[in-house]
């Protein structure tokens, strides 16, 4: 035989052992497949989960244990456990529940909770913003540890800023006093960034309604000192009702009459609603004494916003300057100054007499034409009966029936222009 057929026999079988070895290797990954396939066919969860584990699929092992039916679950964590050992049993579930914390919390509480990992599943619901899910978990922690493993989730909790729920684990267990401390602490933080209505609710809850209620009442100014009129009311009552608790009758008095100035505001505000701005403004100084955390340039301006609302630009002008005149506040100057660039502009586009630009679709149709009038569209009404047109249409009738078409009153487009 030559050298050259013995090259062509060797090179032929080492071929041939090659694709024998690819074919065996294929067909060894197939079966597997298959074998995982016919296992859950046959509803025999443990075995496939167990070539899973053995494959080294362990996400494929933990996401079949949420498919299988609940009837199923204990002899499939009988298996994990058998296969892996009872240290790398708990790494596999708290792997899964780590996994599983934001899109699934539910199946990774379960996971914590077969791994015995306690500390994690509550942190979890901790971080969620959930204290219900994470008390329940608490009051399953054993008893030899539960108190120390709550003292660290509790103070995890508060450094986040999670006040209550840091109160609620101590409670859960019965540390009520320590809880109620926690509270306290958190209701004088929040008393000093200004938050006094989180502040008043904290003292509430922890039986300090002497506290609540100056709470309420830095809330109520505060709310004033924005104008917001009914939240400062509601925090004054609230005040009110707080000091009663407290047997403290002169604070629960003294905030009664604060209360009744109130009416002042009212009166105020119906006088600028009624578009009656002189009125109104008659009440400004008395207002400004029973209400110091009212600014006056917003009061000013409540009076300007209403005219400006009522169809009443040119008068708004005068009390938007005023508003920007009586405030030192460069932010709120800047506010009122550009109102009057708008209600400037507004002006502006008012060419003729009663001749405007509709600034909203309105509800009246066009006497001339009777389609609805639109944002943008040119405007008049008639000087007599006040009835709404188009300009264009308004003029073109005038020019050939010389009267307005709804109260018949003799016109010349002279008079609307």
């Amino acid at each position: 035989m030559e050298a050259w057929q013995i090259f062509l026999f060797i090179f032929g079988f080492v071929v041939l052992i090659i694709i024998i070895a690819a074919l065996r290797r294929k067909k060894q990954k197939k079966e597997p497949r298959q074998a995982v396939h016919t296992y859950l066919e046959h509803g025999d969860y443990v075995s496939a989960g167990r070539m899973f584990l053995r494959q080294k699929k362990e996400i494929e092992a933990a996401n079949l244990y949420f498919q299988m039916p609940p009837d199923k679950k204990p002899l499939y964590e009988s298996m994990i456990l058998q296969q892996l050992g009872a240290q790398s049993a708990q790494l596999f579930w708290i792997k899964t529940g780590r996994r599983l914390e934001r899109s699934s919390p539910d199946q990774a509480k379960m996971a914590y909770l077969l791994a015995g990992a306690h500390f994690d599943a509550v942190k979890m619901f901790i971080d969620r913003n959930n204290p219900t899910d994470a008390i329940e978990i608490v009051k399953q922690i054993p008893i030899s540890h539960q108190e120390s493993t709550v003292r660290r989730l509790s103070q995890y909790a508060f450094n986040r800023g999670k006040y209550p729920i840091a109160a609620d684990l101590l409670r859960a267990i019965g540390l009520v006093d320590e809880g109620d401390a926690i509270l306290a602490v958190a209701a004088h933080e929040f008393g000093a960034i200004e938050r006094p209505e989180i502040a008043a609710t904290m003292y509430d809850s922890v039986g300090r309604q002497d506290l609540a209620g100056e709470s309420q009442e830095h809330r109520g100014e505060q709310a004033l000192s924005q104008g917001k009129i009914e939240e400062a009311k509601a925090a004054f009552a609230e005040a009110v009702k707080a000091y009663d608790e407290s047997n403290q009758p002169k604070n629960a008095l003294r905030v009664e009459e604060r209360l009744k100035k109130f009416n002042l505001l009212d009166k105020f505000r119906d006088y600028a609603a009624d578009g009656n701005a002189e009125a109104a403004e008659d009440m400004i100084d008395e207002i400004s004494t029973s209400f110091p955390a009212i600014a006056m340039s917003d009061l000013y301006a409540e009076i300007a916003s209403v005219l400006e609302r009522s169809g009443r630009p040119s008068e708004s002008v005068t009390y938007y300057d005023k508003a920007a005149d009586s405030t030192n506040n460069p932010v709120k100057r800047q506010g009122y100054v550009n109102a009057l660039r708008r209600v400037g502009s507004l002006i502006a586009s008012q060419r003729g007499k009663g001749e405007s630009v509709a600034t909203a679709n309105l509800s009246e149709k066009c006497i001339v034409c009777k389609r609805q009038i639109r944002k943008g569209e040119r405007i008049v009404s008639c000087p007599h009966c006040k009835a709404v047109a188009h300009y264009s249409h308004f003029v073109e009738w005038l020019k050939v029936q010389g009267e307005c078409p709804s109260c018949h009153a003799r016109l010349k487009v002279d008079d609307i222009k």
